[in-house]
């Protein structure tokens, strides 16, 4: 076997943004403060996440060949059959994704958009009940992806984890990638980063808002005094309800 290419640039670049952003996320989330101005971030960096998701759908659809998810083996039987290998060291060998990891990318695609829909309050009291549970599944989630990375490298002797790095995996040559990409990862890169920017840019740290780009839609961020929306009363005094962190609603009289 030889060193061949199995990861383009464009998942590559997903991977590595994904990884960070959540990151950051669950740091600033467990750690942070939520009347600190810097809990905004959160929710901000898991925005950045979702963004980067959206980019993983499309390229999960038209991608190279390792990252559609018509390629997962996903099948219960392959699935069961490789975990039961874990654990008896016959798990067979995968050029691109195994079955494990599959199942843990899967968890993480649907936690993180049900992570940003409790935590800005659009599946009202129950999302702000399981917010705090979602964002625990996604660190089990991220827990079972770390340690099939270290199981990998010990078992078949590869640094898998620098595959994400370089692209590179021992294989035969004939199952490797012809191209990686390089136009797709900078169209990515340029309208990724300039989405980014303005939705930093759209950030209303004293609203704890923020506008979403492209789309338009406002997101109250964290703990705020007030959001999007608001009716004038009789007395010409309008409420602005506003959504807290997890989803908390509150109410407050204009004078």
């Amino acid at each position: 076997m030889s060193k061949i290419l199995v990861w383009d640039l464009p998942v590559r670049l997903f991977h590595w943004t994904f990884a960070g952003s959540l990151s950051g996320a669950l740091a600033i989330g467990f750690w942070v403060d939520d009347d600190s101005p810097l809990f905004q971030v959160h929710m901000l960096l898991g925005l950045v996440a979702a963004f980067a998701l959206a980019g993983r759908l499309v390229l999960g659809v038209v991608g190279s060949r390792y990252n559609r998810f018509s390629s997962l083996p996903l099948a219960p039987g392959r699935v069961i059959a490789y975990f039961v290998g874990a654990f008896t060291g016959g798990a067979k060998r995968f050029i691109g994704h195994n079955p494990g990891t599959a199942v843990v990318s899967l968890a993480m695609f649907a936690l993180v958009p049900l992570l940003i829909a409790s935590g800005a309050g659009w599946l009202g009291g129950l999302g702000e009940e399981l917010h705090e549970g979602f964002a625990i599944a996604l660190l089990v989630a991220i827990g079972g992806h770390l340690a099939g990375l270290v199981w990998h490298t010990v078992r078949h002797r590869e640094a898998i984890a620098l595959s994400m790095v370089t692209g590179l995996k021992d294989g035969p040559e004939a199952e490797g990638l012809k191209s990686a990409r390089p136009v797709w990862a900078l169209a990515m890169l340029i309208g990724g980063g300039a989405w980014v920017a303005a939705l930093f840019a759209n950030h209303d740290t004293a609203a704890g808002t923020v506008k979403l780009p492209v789309l338009g839609t406002v997101v109250s961020l964290g703990e705020n005094e007030g959001a999007e929306g608001g009716e004038e009363n009789e007395g010409g005094a309008g409420k602005k309800v506003g959504v807290g962190k997890n989803g908390e609603h509150g109410e407050k009289d204009d004078d």
